[in-house]
């Protein structure tokens, strides 16, 4: 089926074994271009009352290794910054709070993490999103995933932490809104006529080696969250 394709890469938090088997599964899905959610690099930074020079600099090293890990496998790539990165990360490639193309799909970006606030580097409040203004997008590319679904639920726990301006946006959206944020919530869901996927976290609490994808072809968009550990897919689309 013609159509583009981008892979999506939850949060990484500089878990390399798991980045690897993730890039491979992406490697073998040949898609067009490659998102990151955030979270990348070590969580070194920690909460705003023990950062220090020192996990900055553990920080921005790891961040450099993923980049290297990510360029190597020859797709283009854009990122946002996520609630344990720094929020003024800066990179041609750093879609937060602008848009750019790729693979012919505009893509937006919604960076940080909230509503709640708990002292990491990169946090707003749904007034703050409110008043952020994005360009036309086919894509979100947001780190936090909307409220009251099926991508924003702690595990165990049965409470929704997503963000209530987030799943506004999507609301608002005919395309596609791809998060991360809680790790142990990937998969899809559709809100009004968006197509929504948590890729799901690599990283700990309860990261796995799991990875998404989106496609647009000229009658279809669809979504598909992959388990790559029990080879499990979900999926949904619909008629463009």
């Amino acid at each position: 089926m013609s159509g583009v394709t981008l892979a999506v890469i939850g949060d990484v938090h500089a878990h390399w074994a798991h980045l690897a088997t993730v890039l491979d599964a992406i490697d073998a899905e040949d898609p067009d271009g490659v998102l990151l959610v955030g979270d990348l690099g070590d969580p070194a930074l920690g909460r705003a009352p023990v950062r220090d020079f020192a996990r900055r600099a553990a920080y921005l090293r790891s961040l450099e290794e993923l980049w290297e890990r990510v360029e190597a496998r020859g797709r283009p790539y854009l990122w946002v910054p996520g609630n344990h990165d720094l929020p003024d990360l800066v990179g041609e490639r750093n879609v937060d709070g602008r848009s750019a193309v790729l693979a012919g799909l505009t893509v937006a970006g919604l960076g940080g993490g909230g509503p709640a606030r708990f002292g990491f580097p990169y946090e707003w409040g749904e007034d703050e999103v409110r008043r952020r203004v994005l360009p036309p997008h086919d894509v979100l590319l947001s780190h936090a995933p909307p409220s009251d679904c099926t991508l924003d639920v702690l595990k165990g726990q049965d409470v929704h932490v997503g963000s209530v301006a987030v799943r506004e946006l999507a609301e608002r959206l005919s395309g596609f809104l791809v998060c991360g944020h809680i790790h142990e919530s990937g998969g899809v869901e559709q809100i009004g006529q968006c197509l929504c996927l948590n890729a799901g976290g690599l990283g700990r609490p309860w990261g796995a080696p799991q990875v998404g994808f989106l496609q647009r072809t000229a009658t279809h968009d669809s979504v598909w969250h992959v388990d790559l550990v029990s080879g499990a897919r979900t999926m949904l689309g619909r008629a463009r």
